[in-house]
C-alpha cells in the first residue's frame, strides 16, 4: 500500500453460444491509489481522484466503503454494513464536482478518464482515532450477443487511511508478536524463512522502518535484511517481510535481531533468536552415496570369490 502506482484490474467475460463468442472487458486505472491523511477536528482537505476507462464502454458506480484487515497479509476486508464504524463518519466525504454526489453512478466511455475531487471534512466534535475506507469504483458493462444480453462486472478501489487527531502528531506503539525462523538446525542450502508478527497496541496506524540484523559465531554483522515499509493498521497484527535473503552460504551458529522503530517516532522495539545452519541435506545424501558405493564394491568382491 506504501507505494503510489496506478492500479489496474481487468476481468475477461466470456459468454459461449452456439453460433458466435464474444468478450467484454473491463480494465480500470485510478490515481492515486492510496491516500494517507492525518486531519485536525475542524479541518478539511480535497484530494483529487482520477479513474480511467481502459476497456469497453461500461458503467460506474462511486461510493465510499469503510474497511477492515482481513488477515495479516495486509488484506482487508470491505464493511458494506460496519458495525466498528460510526454511521456519521461517512459524511465526512463530498464530492466538489458540480454534476456529482456520493455515491454516484455515470457513464464512462472507453479511453475516457473521469476526476473525481473528494473532500474530507472533520467537524470539530469528531473524536481522536483511525478510519478506513475505500472509495470504491464498481463497473457494469453491457454487452449484446445475438440479442442475447450479457454482463460484465468489476471494481477497483483507493484505500483512504484517515486519521483524526487533535494534535496532529501520532505516537504509535508496537510490539513484536513472533518471531522465529522455523526449526533450530536450518540447512545451508535453504533460504531463511523469517516469521515476524508486529502487534500495532495503539490507537493509530503505524509504518514500519525496521531491519534483520544476521551476525555469525563471531558475534560479527555478515548481512542486514531490510523490512518492507507496510502499514500496520491500528489495534491489529501484521506478518512483516523481509525484501532479501543472506548473500552468502550459511554454516555455523547464527544471532538474528529484530529492530523496529515505527515511523515519526523514536521508540525501538527489539527481539534476538538463535539457530543453527549446517549442510545436513547433502551430508545425507553424502552419506548414502558412501552406503551405496560401499555395498555395490562389497558385491563386486563377493562375486568375484
Amino acid at each position: 500500500m506504501k507505494k503510489l502506482l496506478p492500479l489496474i484490474i481487468a476481468l475477461f467475460l466470456f459468454t459461449f453460444t452456439p453460433s458466435s463468442v464474444e468478450a467484454q472487458t473491463i480494465s480500470l486505472s485510478v490515481w492515486p491509489p492510496l491516500l494517507e491523511t492525518v486531519i485536525q477536528p475542524g479541518k478539511a482537505i480535497t484530494q483529487v481522484f482520477r479513474l480511467t476507462n481502459l476497456g469497453d464502454d461500461t458503467i460506474i458506480y462511486a461510493q465510499i466503503v469503510p474497511f477492515e484487515p482481513s488477515d495479516e497479509l495486509g488484506h482487508i476486508k470491505l464493511s458494506y454494513e460496519p458495525s466498528n464504524v460510526p454511521r456519521f463518519v461517512t459524511s465526512y466525504f463530498s464530492l466538489q464536482n458540480a454534476d456529482l454526489e456520493l455515491p454516484s453512478t455515470i457513464p464512462l466511455k472507453t479511453g475516457q478518464t473521469q476526476e473525481f475531487v473528494l473532500k474530507i471534512r472533520v467537524p470539530e466534535t469528531a473524536p481522536d482515532s483511525d478510519y478506513y475506507f475505500s472509495f470504491l469504483f464498481s463497473a457494469d458493462t453491457q454487452g449484446l450477443i445475438s440479442a442475447t444480453g450479457t454482463r460484465t462486472l468489476g471494481s477497483i478501489a483507493a484505500n483512504i487511511l484517515l486519521t483524526v487527531s487533535q494534535t496532529g502528531v501520532l505516537q504509535p506503539t508496537a510490539k513484536i508478536e513472533q518471531f522465529s525462523v522455523g526449526p533450530t538446525i536450518l540447512d545451508s542450502f535453504s533460504p531463511l524463512n523469517f516469521i515476524l508478527r508486529l502487534k500495532n497496541t495503539s490507537s493509530t496506524r503505524l509504518a514500519v522502518v525496521g531491519q534483520i540484523e544476521l551476525k555469525n559465531t563471531l558475534n560479527r554483522t555478515i548481512t542486514t535484511l531490510p523490512l518492507r515499509e507496510d502499514n500496520v493498521l491500528a489495534h491489529s497484527i501484521r506478518q512483516l517481510i523481509s525484501e532479501t535473503n543472506p548473500p552468502q552460504l550459511l554454516l555455523g551458529r547464527y544471532t538474528a535481531t529484530a529492530n523496529i522503530t515505527p515511523k515519526n517516532t523514536t521508540n525501538t522495539i527489539s527481539q534476538t533468536i538463535y539457530f543453527y545452519v549446517f549442510p545436513y541435506k547433502a551430508l545425507l545424501i553424502l552419506i548414502l552415496l558412501i552406503i551405496l558405493l560401499t555395498t555395490i564394491k562389497q558385491k563386486l568382491h563377493n562375486n568375484s570369490k
